[in-house]
């Protein structure tokens, strides 16, 4: 899958090049009007708002069931919601320097998990290779690339960059941490624990820091991974919604942001609180999530950026025979 997506980040950003500094909004725009524009905005606005609302709720039911099982579940979503609606008040290089802090220290996180978990490794929880076959792993896992959503951003990365031609680097490079993570974070699931225990990947890792130990006067080293883990949590969360707000701006044309945040954070939370539990709530997003965003983003964004890139190569053919 990793190999897949930075295949597709690569297309894409080859795509892109005679769009440079021209998002997907834009492209739509150039292909069919503002018409399509609009209605692609509907559907990326949508996609984006999933993107938290299933974060949210995985990750803030990780923190009830660990710190906080008697307080109420939408105390700790309310938590992060504020966090967000307060950070999307500045700008994309606050928050793009607030991730440059971020990720490395996630990713030491991951590697320190790694390291110290090497010795309750069992190498043969790996077998059988490729699981129940190479059909399986490599055709019905295709389902599998929404795990890269993340490159729905790179889709509307290129004004933001001050360099344009750095657009297939940074694509690239992204898609590749990603995929070093996810791997890592699989290598030491797999490795530690038991193919029966069923659990999400947060709850997963946070057994593996429970186990470690570095002396008898440090303990309780999993706190600081999930302090961690939330600073992150809330960076990505702002995130998405930060490009939601940019799409909605771009097609109403709105020019005041602080309304549209407000508004987005408080419709995130009302769709959060509307199923009569989470777990409802869990079953919902997991399965529109997954399915639009393969269809959103590896399928008819990249349809539309080679349809552009062909009404384009006709106009130029056009202009040059005048």
């Amino acid at each position: 899958m990793s190999v897949i997506a930075v295949l597709i980040a690569w297309f894409i950003s080859y795509l892109f090049k005679k769009f440079q500094g021209k998002d997907i909004l834009d492209v739509c725009e150039f292909l069919g009007g503002n018409t399509l524009k609009i209605i692609m905005g509907i559907f990326y606005i949508f996609l984006l708002i999933l993107v938290p609302m299933f974060v949210i709720k995985n990750f803030s039911e990780t923190l009830q069931l660990i710190y906080f099982r008697t307080s109420p579940l939408i105390y700790i979503v309310l938590f992060f919601l504020v966090s967000s609606t307060i950070t999307n008040k500045f700008s994309i290089k606050v928050l793009a320097k607030a991730n440059l802090i971020i990720i490395p220290i996630v990713f030491l996180s991951i590697i320190v998990i790694l390291l110290s978990s090497i010795k309750d490794f069992t190498p043969q929880r790996i077998f059988p290779i490729l699981g129940y076959g190479a059909n399986e792993t490599f055709l019905m896992g295709l389902s599998n690339l929404f795990s890269y959503s993340g490159i729905c951003y790179l889709l509307f990365l290129n004004p933001f960059i001050n360099k344009t031609t750095e657009f297939k680097k940074i694509s690239i490079i992204s898609i590749i941490i990603s995929g070093i993570y996810l791997f890592l974070s699989v290598t030491c699931i797999l490795l530690s624990l038991s193919f029966t225990f069923k659990s999400g990947e947060s709850f997963s890792l946070y057994l593996l820091t429970r186990n470690l130990e570095y002396g008898r006067f440090i303990q309780r080293i999993d706190a600081v991974f999930i302090l961690i883990w939330i600073i992150s949590t809330i960076s990505y969360i702002s995130i998405a919604i930060y490009f939601c707000i940019y799409v909605f701006k771009k097609i109403t044309k709105i020019s005041d942001s602080s309304s549209i945040n407000y508004t987005i954070n408080l419709l995130i939370l009302g769709l959060l609180i509307l199923p009569s539990n989470f777990a409802t709530l869990n079953n919902i997003i997991g399965k529109i999530f997954k399915y639009s965003s393969l269809i959103l983003i590896f399928g008819i964004s990249i349809l539309i950026l080679i349809s552009a890139n062909i009404k384009l190569g006709i106009i130029n053919k056009k202009k040059g025979r005048v």
